[in-house]
């Protein structure tokens, strides 16, 4: 009896837990709250609801006979994104730090998973399908990086500016996850998670001299990933010179050019697009934002990009603000993620940079991207919160 009345106590608390980690109930009455991130976060979404359905309504009506689909299913994602959101949010950092480590072994056995199991899409292995779902390893090894990088140099930060000693072992724990994405292959994650990193060495303390050193020693193996591989080269040149090859490989950019110029200022109206009928390819996904930008004019991007602006500066305040060092590399590590992989979409949908396959965040459709992206902006809500905790004690 004893036994058992303990069992249904242990039981007891661990769905008490549970309630309190999904409850809402603080997020309505403003308790322990950034009005900020969430308002940002928020904007961003209805964005994403609204152009995901604007963009895929037709292809949904004619492949799934529900012009909804595409739509329901970003919903549900966004919903599932929520609780991680809240959950994440309500967990203190020191969770975070414990799991970093384990969280970037799971991301390490998944990325060499979908390297043997994955279906090839696309002549890319990046995918693992279950039942009714699929996920991206490399949106999971994103926020396993940006933990364990920050969680080693919070360790061993009077080591850091030793290269052999402290820089070194890092740079390796950071090459293994990379070096597997770049295999799938893959080489705009490695160069975006590469320039995050990199921005958090030198705010963990690394010297500017091995940081420049790293780069020099980079750039070759960045070249030899780029011209080695005929499409990339192939890609690098419709860049420069999209229609020379108009029906080819600058088809893209330039069906993305047209869509974002014949825009204008104030858009052709929501839903009025013209080029995501047959002429856009992944218009509902990579290149959400052209449509976007055809429907809704300079006004809408600029709407959006204002989102995410103040989203990334009001993260990087929030690390700023951060006492301890863990917390302020992941508050910056999360907070330049989400810019600059923006600021790579928003770019190749302009013709700023080469064609990239690379989703905006909260906006293109997808699941994997969407649910990591919330629990990402939650452990920033998390970091806040003990901001303004410690702000508290102080005054």
């Amino acid at each position: 009896m004893r036994m058992l009345a303990f069992r249904s106590a242990k039981a007891a608390k661990k769905k008490g837990l549970l309630r309190r980690l999904l409850s809402i109930e603080p997020l309505l009455k403003g308790e322990g709250t950034d009005p900020t991130l969430i308002l940002s976060v928020a904007g961003l979404l209805v964005f994403g609801w609204v152009m995901v359905y604007s963009s895929s309504a037709l292809l949904a009506e004619l492949r799934y006979h529900d012009q909804f689909y595409f739509l329901k299913r970003q919903i549900l994602w966004s919903l599932i994104g929520g609780a991680a959101f809240i959950v994440s949010a309500k967990l203190p950092i020191k969770f975070w730090q414990t799991a970093a480590r384990p969280m970037y072994v799971v991301a390490l056995v998944l990325l060499v998973a979908v390297l043997i199991f994955g279906p090839t899409i696309s002549g890319a292995r990046r995918w693992i399908r279950l039942p009714g779902v699929g996920f991206q390893p490399s949106e999971i090894a994103k926020i396993a990086l940006i933990l364990i990088a920050a969680d080693y140099m919070d360790r061993r930060q009077s080591r850091l500016r030793d290269f052999k000693k402290g820089l070194m072992p890092l740079l390796l724990l950071i090459a293994l996850p990379l070096g597997l994405i770049l295999v799938e292959p893959d080489l705009g994650t490695p160069a975006l998670m590469a320039s995050v990193l990199g921005a958090m060495l030198i705010l963990g303390g690394a010297r500017w001299s091995h940081f420049f050193g790293i780069i020099i020693c980079s750039f070759p193996v960045l070249v030899i990933a780029v011209f080695t591989v005929r499409y990339r080269v192939q890609r690098i040149f419709a860049y420069l010179d999209p229609w020379s090859d108009a029906q080819g490989k600058g088809y893209q950019l330039i069906q993305s050019l047209l869509a974002m110029g014949s825009g204008g200022i104030f858009g052709r109206g929501l839903g009025e697009s013209k080029l995501k009928v047959g002429s856009l390819p992944d218009c509902h996904t990579d290149f959400v934002f052209s449509v976007l930008g055809e429907e809704l004019g300079l006004i809408g991007t600029l709407a959006c990009a204002s989102l995410f602006l103040m989203l990334c500066l009001h993260g990087l305040r929030i690390s700023r603000q951060s006492r301890e060092l863990f917390p302020r590399l992941v508050a910056a590590g999360i907070s330049l993620t989400i810019g600059f992989q923006a600021l790579i979409n928003m770019g190749v949908a302009s013709g700023l940079f080469p064609t990239k396959g690379m989703p905006l965040p909260f906006i293109s459709f997808g699941g994997s991207s969407l649910v990591i992206a919330l629990t990402c902006v939650g452990i920033l809500a998390s970091i806040s919160r003990a901001n303004r905790s410690e702000k508290d004690l102080a005054a």
